[in-house]
């Protein structure tokens, strides 16, 4: 299943898909990159969703990527990234495998990387029990530039 496809059977979410990195709020634009030619479009969830779950810590972005021959999906959450904000992106990323399981069954299916992009300086280290946590729960260490070219499993 494409990236597209899986949108349009996603109500909650679907006529808000646009091209290339466009669904990213402008200032977030500049900490993505990714070879025009791979991308399949991206959704702003967090505005998307706002309506349905206002009270909720909710993910930012969902961008979709091309690379050999499938799919998939790279969850951006772009959010500053000192030890204090571990627990809110935790809470976000327990938000967004909840919403996925319940409302996105399509878009789970496909392959996945969570990726946090940091708005600023990243104030703890990688081997610091913060980082510890974000292991555990199957989230890299921040970045401040995500770069979307890679493969699936190089992408980080």
């Amino acid at each position: 299943m494409t990236f597209s496809e899986a949108v349009s059977r996603t109500p909650s979410i679907r006529g808000h898909l646009k091209s290339g990195l466009k669904a990213l709020r402008k200032g977030d634009r500049s900490r993505v990159s990714c070879d025009g030619r791979r991308l399949r479009g991206s959704i702003d969830i967090d505005n998307a969703l706002r309506d349905l779950y206002p009270n909720d810590a909710r993910w930012d972005y969902a961008v979709g990527v091309r690379q050999s021959h499938q799919d998939f999906v790279v969850w951006l959450e772009v959010h500053p990234a000192s030890s204090l904000h571990v627990d809110e992106v935790l809470s976000k990323m327990r938000w967004l495998s909840q919403w996925l399981g319940t409302s996105a069954p399509e878009l789970r299916g496909l392959p996945r990387r969570l990726c946090w992009v940091a708005t600023g300086r990243i104030s703890f280290s990688r081997g610091s029990p913060q980082a510890r946590r974000l292991a555990q729960a199957g989230l890299r260490f921040p970045v401040k530039h995500a770069h979307l070219e890679g493969t699936l499993e190089e992408f980080g």
